[in-house]
């Protein structure tokens, strides 16, 4: 006799699919995640496959689980949840083989709770994640990748959840549906809002839409009729085709995007997000159309001059056209090139949100002016020319200048070229510098990383624009003069590239030298 261990109704799907294809015996187990009458409901669908089954929703189940198992010999234990340790307890009740099968959204995207720390310790006897995934004999997939367990371990399986009755509506109606979904953690209320603020401006565009909320996360939606089914969306998909033809599916992510793409009259599309660009870019892999929806609507222009920068500016424009917000301008102010820069700038003109201009060469402050001098926008971002901003980058600042309206300048963190992170943004709340500290902390060094800066125009205009006297340092000089002590916040989240050439280093090592040789305070130059 085996255990197959179940917390989802996408979970009990697989189990079933494992039961047809090993042909074993199981006793099922259902451990409760939440309070919706789906968990009872695929709990009870568990008896269908399996001899016996047990529903964990108190401290009971140990008592009742030991009973079940008395006069019982097990043989293996098919395990879901890698990191459950109710779950991973069994394994202590006898000697069994370990087997694996998929765990939603953590079977195609990373990094994700077992890969962002696989050493990390899940069970009472100190195994870890890496412990549970080399344990595993093998693991069942319904997908053609699993970025988790190696390729000798995995167990393709079918996977067709259409009923037995079903017949298809051939009627030419559409229905437009919302998958609902948490967006970062659930016990930040800041996701939380921010997570209903981007789905009520989804469901909007959409027009008419029927709105699945997710169980575990309540949310106020407008604009939408929210649907409860006791089905899982897989097998609600199925449901819906038989009173339409179409059936147009949108949301963030989900594993059910992949599972219900290729279903005659489905339609699959997801919103990408600041939050959710990682995730875009693997469904984008894999068929799944995506629709940029930046969390602010505020207007930015971005300045970017360029000087003899043809071996990088391309990757710096390329990382600007990616940005999941979609309201700016991106002026380029070309500072007197004699080499290919303007060549490939003037490439990218198609794009009528980009704008060239070219100057005679004058240094970065005059250029930058020159730039500013052509913005419309209330709020400046500046971006150079041999930086990369990752996707994310201007829609988190402008985020953060949409709950901080009192903000003059936005900052956030930078990591050099080589250094890349790979994956989803990753924020942090800590250690980010406000306030007293962030002023003070001005006067001794430059805090605010220029390509990650976000200002408003007028600001920069009572501060004095850039001085071209203090080129090498005259971000520090404009920061000097514009930061006051409530004014000012510096993210700690990386959401820019920079390369880090020799000439850069010796160029840091210039201006911190330059800097002490005029002596520059924060209080020689507010002025």
């Amino acid at each position: 006799m085996n255990i197959i261990f179940c917390t989802s109704p996408f979970q009990v799907l697989i189990a079933k699919e494992i039961a047809r294809t090993t042909g074993e015996k199981f006793i099922g187990v259902y451990q409760r995640m939440s309070y919706d009458d789906r968990q009872r409901i695929y709990a009870e669908k568990m008896s269908e496959f399996c001899e016996d089954t047990l529903f964990i929703e108190d401290e009971s189940w140990g008592r009742e689980l030991r009973k079940k198992l008395e006069n019982v010999k097990l043989e293996k234990l098919y395990l879901s949840s890698l990191d459950n340790p109710i779950a991973l307890g069994i394994l202590s009740f006898a000697p069994i083989q370990l087997f694996t099968f998929d765990d939603g959204s953590t079977s195609l995207i990373t990094p994700n709770m077992y890969t962002v720390n696989p050493s990390r310790v899940v069970s009472h006897n100190g195994m870890t994640i890496e412990n549970v995934i080399e344990l595993s004999q093998g693991h069942y997939t319904v997908f053609d990748k699993n970025i988790i367990f190696p390729t000798s371990k995995l167990i393709k399986m079918n996977f067709n959840v259409e009923p037995d009755s079903f017949k298809r509506a051939y009627n030419g109606k559409t229905i437009k549906v919302f998958l609902g979904q948490l967006l970062g953690s659930p016990m930040d209320d800041k996701d939380i809002k921010l997570t209903e603020k981007l789905i009520n401006k989804a469901v909007t565009s959409l027009g008419d839409v029927l709105y699945y909320p997710h169980p575990r996360v309540p949310l106020k939606i407008e604009n939408a009729t929210t649907v409860t089914t006791n089905f899982c969306f897989e097998e609600e998909i199925y449901r819906l085709l038989t009173e339409y033809e179409f059936v147009e599916v949108y949301g963030f992510y989900s594993t059910s995007f992949v599972l219900i793409k290729d279903i005659p009259g489905v339609s699959v599309k997801s919103f990408r997000t600041f939050l959710t660009t990682n995730e875009a870019q693997i469904y984008k892999i894999l068929g799944i159309e995506c629709i940029d929806l930046p969390s602010s609507d505020t207007a930015v222009d971005i300045i970017m001059p360029v000087y003899n920068s043809e071996e990088t500016v391309e990757n710096a424009i390329k990382s600007v056209l990616n940005q999941t917000h979609t309201n700016y301008r991106l002026i380029i102010v070309d500072d007197g090139s004699t080499d290919e820069t303007g060549v490939i700038c003037k490439k990218y003109l198609e794009y009528t949100r980009v704008v060239y201009h070219k100057v005679e060469h004058g240094g970065i402050s005059k250029a930058l002016n020159a730039g500013i001098a052509l913005s419309t926008a209330d709020y400046i971002a500046r971006q150079d020319s041999d930086d990369e901003w990752m996707p994310w980058h201007l829609d988190f600042l402008l985020n953060g200048l949409d709950l901080n309206p009192e903000l003059d300048i936005i900052g956030s963190k930078v990591v050099d070229d080589e250094n890349k992170i790979p994956g989803g943004i990753r924020r942090n709340y800590f250690n980010t510098l406000s306030g007293e500290q962030l002023w003070l902390t001005l006067a001794y060094r430059n805090i605010f990383n220029h390509s990650t800066v976000i200002f408003k125009k007028k600001a920069y205009e009572e501060a004095g624009r850039y001085d071209s006297e203090f080129d090498g340092f005259e971000d520090w000089h404009l920061w000097a003069r514009m930061v006051t002590k409530d004014n000012a916040l510096v993210l700690n989240t990386v959401t820019a590239h920079y390369r880090l050439s020799e000439s850069y280093k010796k160029e840091m090592f210039f201006r911190s030298r330059l800097a002490r040789s005029r002596g520059l305070r924060l209080e020689d130059v507010m002025r």
